[in-house]
């Protein structure tokens, strides 16, 4: 790499660069030293060019001119374009496509720059499952404004996350099935469920006089079941129409007999 590179008035690291760009394969480091060891390696066969590339490249040691008006980025907006050049990937190709190193060719930047951003991949994939789960809370919060009555505010915020589900649960189940993605997100998640429980509890108990451990044990079953009937409308193992079939009378049912057996209706 380095004789090539200053046949081309480049150095070695900027041609590396242009080759990750273009997905050439080139010798790492020690390659050299294991082939004059006599442990020669079969040689990489030449990928396809990434989309929109040019077959033919030219190399030349002058700064070629931009052929697009540049703008520098606030550290925000660049943030965000790796994230949605992210969340672009795993939608098109899943979350196994997403690399430091394939943002950076997608976006022109170097591999190094985008560390500045995001610790690694994982992370990034975390970024994008957290936005996913902002908007699904953002459905239910909106179907639970319909009504005052708790009991009517769990049955339609249960049926909006499962209507969320079936549109977004694919993209979320690709990124949730990455261990360090849900490690990531796994104190957070239990924190909001510990929310959850406790905001519950103290709503059931001010309406119907159901004590709080109460509403918040049954809560805690009936979340399950909701979660599971969405992981199986996620996974595409049953459709919308059955998860609501198998989750909203289990829902609607198991909160009426809380209330009718622990509590009281005003």
């Amino acid at each position: 790499m380095t004789a090539i590179a200053l046949e081309l008035g480049l150095s070695g690291n900027g041609l590396a660069k242009i080759c990750d760009r273009l997905l050439v394969p080139y010798p790492t480091r020690g390659y050299w030293a294991k082939v004059y060891a006599g442990k020669d390696e079969p040689q990489v066969p030449l990928p396809a060019a990434p989309p929109g590339s040019n077959v033919q490249v030219v190399i030349a040691p002058a700064r070629a001119r931009s052929r697009r008006p540049r703008r520098r980025m606030t550290r925000e907006e660049r943030r965000q374009q790796i994230v949605d050049e992210a969340d672009r990937l795993v939608r098109a190709e899943g979350a196994h496509a997403v690399s430091m190193k394939r943002i950076a060719r997608e976006l022109g930047m170097s591999e190094a720059q985008t560390y500045n951003y995001f610790r690694s991949s994982a992370e990034l994939l975390a970024e994008i499952a957290r936005a996913e789960l902002v908007e699904m809370n953002k459905a239910r919060l909106a179907a639970g404004r319909q009504c005052t009555d708790p009991q009517m505010r769990y049955t339609l915020t249960t049926l909006a996350y499962l209507r969320q589900v079936a549109q977004r649960g694919e993209v979320l189940q690709q990124l949730l099935a990455v261990a360090e993605v849900r490690a990531i997100l796994r104190d957070a998640h239990e924190d909001r469920r510990t929310a959850n429980r406790k905001v519950l509890g103290g709503v059931y108990s001010e309406a119907y006089k159901v004590p709080p451990q109460v509403s918040a044990l049954v809560g805690a079953m009936l979340t399950a079941l909701s979660l599971r009937g969405g992981r199986l409308l996620a996974r595409g193992k049953i459709d919308l129409a059955t998860a609501e079939r198998l989750v909203m009378p289990a829902t609607g049912g198991g909160t009426a007999r809380m209330i009718d057996r622990h509590g009281t209706r005003s």
